[in-house]
């Protein structure tokens, strides 16, 4: 069985009080809880470039300290 896209998606957020049910997932895009999707019109891939630009927006920028 194939996971659903939501596992994979830029938008999904790890969020503690969901516990470690596979049954949902925080979408951060809709700012709600669902169920995993496999089709959904506002997925992204979240690979780790991705990932980066979406906390450089987040979080900023950090100078390092030489």
């Amino acid at each position: 069985m194939k996971r659903p896209l939501c596992f994979s998606c830029l938008h999904r957020e790890n969020r503690p009080e969901l516990g470690v049910s596979d049954q949902l997932v925080y979408c951060r895009r809709k700012e709600m809880v669902v169920r995993p999707k496999s089709e959904c019109p506002i997925y992204s891939k979240a690979t780790s470039r991705a990932v980066q630009e979406l906390n450089k927006a987040l979080y900023g920028m950090i100078e390092e300290v030489e």
